[in-house]
């Protein structure tokens, strides 16, 4: 043998060795990552490696499922029937089961769509609509009821239901009629593709006209004054009561003003339709002549959104027959609401019922949420959370630590993948009981997964452990940063349980960053009042850095504003819509907040408040009462905002 051919022999050798060495090299987590980069670089070949790789590792159904997802449509039903098979309880299997539905539903591939369909347990909306088409096309004689449901709901839909729209109207179950009435929906509620859409299935002579629909989003005063007014035609009809709408969002006493001027020549009911309008716009702006104006509405037909106002606005105005009234008309499924039960009995004892009163109230009042606290106080029953509720033992950690999803889960927190992580615990937790809840919390809180240990705990229906739910870590920070301050412990607690679920990395999609997410701009103004030496936004995922510079902040905004209950709305919102948001009169604490416009915020306070309410408990071990949490926000007194706060 020459030297040159047992060069080449050794070299060959060496490529096999190598070769059997990096295949049977154990795949890392880490490795993931490379794969979903294949995925999102649409490398198949990459993709078909990982998979071959990853084949028996915990997470193999990641790199199988982008290899199937980057090319389903031209995946054979077998090789996603295998995966569906193999990986029955993963999110994975779900998202590919409603993304081949898609697929399929486009391609009008109906008895494969149809077997599909059936194992289907989610809501996506075009999914539903495909669903429509499959049925339409073996004539469902029960389909165009549906379909006619939905249609004049106003709802929303994807374009994949316009077929099964175009194909029904016309009918005994769509015409004219149902179709006006959908685009009146549609206008309320600004949803300007699906009139466009919807608009398309009238004759062209009585439809609305483009330019026209344009002219009253963009300026409704002006098309008001110049439309004719009664107008002469069905279209031009819609598209006045749209523009009183439209100026009413902004400008709600000039939209009454000239409604009120106009509504003879509307009729009657037309006029009552568009006072319902300008009546739920003022109520949000809390516009003090907002009940005249849904009194002006008359018999019309409220919807829930509408209704809610009504209610919001009576309870500013301390009027508890409107409040009754409103929280009588609603949708059964709305007024089961806890704010709605809790406002019912509030309306019902002003009524003269006490008895009454305390028959809705104890419905609510074992509720751990902020109106079940209310409910409890009312009726005089002294709540105090059990600290030393159920614990796992270890028995009950291996169990759960065992399933599947939920190692998956705790794998892909530890490589940094947080959206899939979050989507395998919350698939994993379905349908656990109490007890495996828990076990389930107390191995997220091991793993420092905070977040998920606290919105795992609150799953429970009848075992509890409230010390789960209402942590106290960064205990000396937190202490330092309420002495320094002078700040209540347990608000500053109920702040960051709401913003950051004590997740000291948390950052925003605006950039808010840390426990108790600070914005970029806030930050540095407060590292420069404090001062914090040396200060860097990296410092803001340190802790005692994050806590103290936001209790700073916090005790601004307190200062400024003066109540606990508006400084948490403007620890959300800003001081600026906090201060709006007061009335004339001092308002009670709980109508404050069930007031506030904006629905995150509305949420917000009024978590912050229940979760003070447990903290304080915890922290001093003395019993708190909501309504000195509540008090009575100030009423407005004119004067600004303090220019210094952000």
């Amino acid at each position: 043998m020459t030297f040159s051919m047992t060069r080449r022999v050794l070299i060959a050798v060496a490529l096999v060795a190598s070769a059997a060495a990096f295949a049977q090299a154990p795949v890392t987590e880490s490795d993931l990552l490379s794969a979903r980069d294949a995925y999102t670089r649409n490398n198949v070949k990459a993709l078909e490696s990982a998979r071959a790789r990853f084949a028996g590792h915990l997470l193999e159904p990641y790199p199988s499922y982008w290899v199937l997802a980057i090319q389903l449509e031209k995946a054979e039903p077998a090789e996603v029937h295998a995966f569906l098979a193999r990986w029955p309880e993963s999110p994975l299997s779900e998202t590919l089961r409603r993304d081949w539905l898609k697929v399929l539903g486009n391609a009008k591939a109906w008895e494969t769509f149809r077997g599909a369909y059936a194992k289907y347990q989610g809501d996506d909306p075009d999914v539903a609509c495909y669903a429509f088409q499959e049925r339409m096309s073996r004539n469902d004689p029960e389909l165009p009821g549906e379909v006619r449901a939905l249609f004049v709901s106003g709802k929303e839909v994807p374009t994949s239901c316009d077929p099964v729209f175009a194909t029904i109207a016309g009918t005994k179950a769509i015409g004219e009629r149902e179709t006006w009435e959908r685009l009146r929906k549609l206008l309320v509620a600004g949803a300007l593709k699906d009139v466009r859409r919807t608009n398309g299935l009238l004759p062209a002579k009585i439809s609305i006209n483009e330019k026209a629909l344009e002219r009253a989003h963009a300026q409704p005063a002006r098309f008001l004054m110049a439309e004719k007014i009664p107008a002469v035609s069905r279209a031009g009809t819609e598209l006045t009561l749209f523009a009183f709408a439209r100026l009413a969002r902004s400008k709600p006493d000039e939209a009454a003003e000239r409604l009120a001027a106009l509504a003879p020549k509307l009729g009657a009911d037309d006029a009552r339709f568009a006072w319902g309008q300008v009546a739920w716009w003022g109520a949000m702006s809390h516009n003090p002549r907002a009940l005249d104006w849904y009194e002006l509405a008359g018999e019309t037909p409220l919807t829930d959104a509408q209704l809610m106002w009504k209610a919001r606005a009576g309870l500013r105005a301390a009027d508890w027959n409107a409040v009754f009234a409103a929280i009588r008309a609603m949708s059964p499924e709305e007024a089961r609401e806890p704010n709605w039960r809790y406002w019912r009995a509030r309306a019902v004892r002003a009524k003269g019922s006490a008895e009454g009163a305390d028959a809705l109230l104890r419905t609510l009042a074992a509720e751990n949420n902020f109106y079940g606290l209310l409910a409890a106080e009312d009726l005089g029953i002294s709540r105090v959370p059990d600290w030393n509720g159920w614990r796992p033992q270890p028995a009950d950690l291996d169990r759960v630590r065992a399933m599947p999803g939920i190692q998956r889960a705790l794998a892909l927190y530890r490589i940094d993948m947080p959206n899939e992580a979050f989507r395998e615990w919350f698939w994993g937790v379905r349908g656990l009981d109490d007890r495996d809840l828990l076990s389930a919390a107390e191995l997220a809180r091991q793993a420092n997964l905070p977040d998920r240990a606290i919105n795992t705990a609150e799953r429970t229906l009848a075992v509890h452990d409230f010390a789960q739910r209402y942590p106290v870590p960064h205990r000396e920070a937190m202490t330092a940063a309420a002495k320094q301050f002078d700040l209540d412990e347990a608000w500053v607690y109920g702040i960051i349980r709401q913003e950051s679920r004590f997740m000291a990395e948390a950052k925003s999609r605006v950039g808010a960053t840390g426990l108790m997410q600070l914005m970029p701009a806030t930050a540095r103004w407060v590292a420069k009042q404090i001062p914090v030496s040396g200060y860097q936004s990296t410092m803001l995922t340190r802790p005692e850095v994050n806590v103290q510079m936001g209790s700073f902040y916090y005790r601004k905004v307190l200062d400024d504003l003066g109540d606990p209950v508006l400084a948490a709305a403007a620890y959300n919102a800003g001081p600026g819509r906090a201060r709006r948001w007061r009335d004339a009169q001092p308002l009670e604490g709980a109508i404050y907040a069930e007031t506030i416009p904006f629905n995150e915020t509305r949420d917000y306070v009024k978590k912050v408040v229940a979760n003070a309410w447990f903290y304080t408990h915890r922290l001093t071990g003395k019993p708190a009462s909501m309504k000195g949490l509540l008090g009575n926000v100030p009423r407005a007194s004119g004067e600004a905002v303090a220019a210094s706060l952000p």
